[in-house]
């Protein structure tokens, strides 16, 4: 049996995570054997780990971080110097003209209090770009290893030189979607030769049984029309583009709660722009759901506020839900959505994001239209996906 490992930052709720849970649920244990590094415990989505994975212990910096290391006072003098080495670098970092990355900082100010694994892998993967990248790519020995990237690559704050460096030691980089393999292939590092397309992992089925496992009860109890997001809580969601397009919505007499679950590092800004715009009573923060499905088979609409995607694959999970879906021009939006067809697709401002929705709150048979077109459509099913998966591990 071949020996793997998974990295990634943690199990709290998000799209990276969600597809690890999907991929470690796909994965044939008879063949491999699964280890899982994760640099933070306790996230929404470890309870839906399969009992074959094999949890790793968190490193031991990481578990400083985490107020849980109980080792020497030496090597805790060695961290705290080591984490504020990091928040000066990363307060450095800020006031810069030409801002990298805080994960570059990071790496390469705790680098050297981190531990190669000990133990040797047939194969090792890091699920995300950034942190698990850099990890795996020197902390781990392995026979072959895969990097995900769930992210507009080219588009971040990663300065790509200082991550060509990382990328050069990776065998393969795995990309969720097709756009992003475009706009990598044109890259100047050659990484095209390494790139792979595999989508993010999604049974229908699974999603439909988790939507009918318990009542979404805010939802439900509201006789308003029912606006939902998922998505964590930061600025490339979009989420300020919510609250102004809702500030338009009650203006202009329309009725309606846009719930959104997610939690994230701009819930205080977020919270600040819901009282600024005068949307307490509209717009609802439910918080961070391990299981979202109930709340979007509730709900009326399903909005889509980002600015950018990896691939947008809550807008999947809704369209398997059945939701009417109104999405902004992200980039890989033309390969989940067809406007006015099966969803509508609108400009990334809050008045294109506005009259997108007043048009389906407003329209019944538009909207009717949209909805029987979305119950027609076959289930979107990825499962098969594994065996690219299995292509590059065999």
């Amino acid at each position: 049996m071949k020996n793997i490992l998974f990295v990634l930052d943690s199990l709290t709720c998000g799209g990276a995570e969600k597809s690890l849970i999907s991929l470690l649920n796909s994965i044939d244990y008879k063949k491999y054997n699964v280890d899982l590094l994760l640099f933070k415990r306790g996230g929404e989505f470890e309870k839906f780990l399969p009992g074959k994975v094999n949890l790793l212990e968190v490193p031991e910096y990481f578990k400083f971080l985490n107020g849980e290391y109980v080792g020497s006072i030496k090597n805790k003098a060695m961290y705290l110097s080591t984490r504020l080495k990091t928040s000066l670098s990363l307060r450095i970092n800020n006031k810069s003209k030409q801002k990298i990355h805080s994960e570059q900082i990071v790496y390469k100010c705790i680098n050297s209090s981190l531990n190669t694994i000990n133990k040797d892998y047939d194969i090792a993967v890091a699920y995300s770009q950034g942190l698990p990248t850099y990890f795996v790519s020197e902390k781990v020995n392995a026979k072959k290893k895969l990097a995900w990237i769930n992210c507009n690559y080219i588009s971040t704050m990663y300065d790509k030189d200082l991550d060509n460096k990382f990328y050069n030691k990776i065998d393969k980089i795995i990309v969720v979607s097709k756009f992003i393999y475009d706009s990598m292939s044109k890259m100047k590092y050659g990484y095209k030769n390494k790139l792979k397309i595999i989508l993010d992992i999604v049974d229908p089925k699974l999603i439909l049984d988790m939507g009918l496992e318990e009542e979404a009860k805010e939802l439900k109890e509201n006789n308003d029309f029912k606006i939902l997001t998922v998505g964590r809580l930061a600025t490339v969601k979009g989420y300020d583009l919510a609250v102004k397009t809702a500030r338009l919505l009650k203006n202009n007499n329309l009725k309606f709660k846009w719930f959104i679950i997610g939690e994230g590092p701009e819930r205080k800004e977020i919270e600040e722009l819901i009282q600024e715009y005068d949307v307490e009573n509209e717009v609802i923060l439910l918080g961070a759901k391990s299981n979202p499905y109930p709340y979007m088979r509730e709900c009326d609409l399903y909005v889509q506020t980002s600015r950018k995607e990896g691939f947008g694959l809550t807008v999947i999970e809704a369209k398997i839900l059945k939701n009417v879906i109104v999405a902004t021009k992200f980039d890989t939006v033309n390969e989940l959505l067809t406007n006015n067809v099966d969803g509508v697709i609108v400009d990334k401002d809050e008045n294109s994001i506005y009259e997108g929705i007043k048009k389906v709150i407003n329209k019944p048979d538009f909207y009717n239209e949209i909805k029987s077109n979305v119950d027609k459509i076959k289930p979107y099913n990825s499962i098969n996906e594994i065996n690219k998966f299995y292509d590059e591990i065999s």
